[in-house]
Formats: C-alpha cells, sequence, structure tokens
C-alpha cells in the first residue's frame, strides 16, 4: 500500500475507477476491469497486489446470508486502513451515496480512457443502495485456500451478483466493523454468530493450540 497513489491525503484503492493520473480518482465508482481482475487473480482491492495466506472480506448480514461477499479481499492492514479511512466503515455517514458517485469528467490526456466512461451505464460498486440506510459491516477472516469466486442468481434478495464464496467456508474471525444505520436493519444474529466464531477460536487454541487471536 506504501506505493499506491494518494489524493486528498488518502490511498486511492486499485479497483477504484481513475483517470490515467491515478490521483484523479472517481471516488464511488468501480473500474469493472479492475474489480474483475482482483476476484480473478486473488488480488488485494487496495493495493492491487496478491493476497496472503490469510485475508480480510468486508461483509455485510445480507452478503452473507446470500453466501457471496460482493466486495473484493484485502490484505489484514489494507483491512485495517480502510476501516478507518472510508467514511462508510469508519460509521461517519448513515445513507450509502445520497447524492450517487462522483460525475464521470473527462480530461485533457488523451491518452486516458475517461472518453469512454460515458458509454458505461452502470459503473457504481454499490448498485441500488444510494440513499439507503447503511448496514452493519463485519471484518471476516479467511484462508487463502478457501478463496473460490461463486456467482449467487438473482432472487427476492438481491440482483445477480459475482464475489468470493461464503456458504460453508471456515471463517477464522468475524467482527464487526460498524453498526447499522438507526433506521437500518437488526443485525444481531450477525453478532452472535461472531461471538460464536471467536469462541470456536478460543476453544482450538487451548485445546489444538492454535494461536490465539492477538490481532486489532
Amino acid at each position: 500500500m506504501a506505493h499506491s497513489p494518494v489524493s486528498a491525503g488518502l490511498v486511492v484503492p486499485y479497483i477504484t475507477l481513475a483517470h490515467r493520473d491515478r490521483t484523479r480518482p472517481i471516488w464511488g465508482r468501480i473500474d469493472a476491469r479492475r474489480l474483475g481482475e482482483v476476484l480473478d487473480n486473488k488480488r488485494c482491492q487496495v493495493c492491487g497486489e496478491p493476497l496472503d495466506a490469510t485475508l480480510v472480506l468486508m461483509i455485510r448480514p445480507s452478503d452473507y446470508l446470500r453466501g457471496v461477499a460482493v466486495e473484493p479481499g484485502l490484505h489484514p492492514e489494507c483491512a485495517w486502513y480502510s476501516r478507518r479511512a472510508c467514511v462508510m466503515l469508519a460509521g461517519h455517514v448513515d445513507r450509502y451515496n445520497p447524492a450517487g458517485g462522483s460525475p464521470l469528467t473527462q480530461c485533457w490526456d488523451p491518452l486516458c480512457h475517461c472518453r469512454f466512461w460515458a458509454s458505461v451505464e452502470d459503473n457504481d460498486a454499490t448498485p441500488g443502495r444510494e440513499g439507503k440506510p447503511a448496514e452493519a459491516w463485519y471484518q471476516a477472516w479467511l484462508k487463502l485456500e478457501d478463496y473460490r469466486i461463486f456467482t449467487v442468481p438473482a432472487d427476492e434478495s438481491g440482483p445477480a451478483a459475482t464475489g468470493i464464496a461464503l456458504h460453508r467456508v471456515p471463517l477464522l474471525r468475524l467482527r464487526k466493523a460498524r453498526d447499522p444505520a438507526p433506521d437500518g436493519t437488526n443485525t444481531e444474529w450477525m453478532d452472535i454468530l461472531a461471538k460464536i466464531v471467536a469462541a470456536r477460536k478460543l476453544w482450538n487454541s487451548l485445546v489444538v493450540g492454535e494461536p490465539a487471536d492477538n490481532n486489532p
């Protein structure tokens, strides 16, 4: 992450749509090509580097119920940064992009692909979320060997989505990153699941001899 571009004091995530000069990002917009690249090649969505043996997913209760994490994986240190730098994960806002993503402005650089952006009809990381109450977000740790791409078809709970499979995947840890908005969905059951995962981790450290959980 040390070599990632910076804009307004913030690291520009690898998957964020940006001009050829990546210090000019389009905040709130996702580069679909880069999104597919990191998912298929098991790379971090923030720094773009290959993921380590243990990765972190940022998930919502709705993601867990559907069995797919729509946000790409992160290195633990990149997840730590994201939880503090992202206004949504940090709990500083209670609504998803009430005004939508940043406008798709074109620049003067003839080699920049921004001239093609106008033809992209749907270029948002969170289609359908704009203006809706923020959900609770959780950090889920898993082993890279359990990483697989999964597509869930459209159903009454949401549109078709491709991401990292969660069903039948043993979580190493599960911790809440932020609470839902005051008028958001109650997620106490997910908090109970996080306690169960923590209890299993403690049991394994005492009986099996797995390392204790010392992560922040």
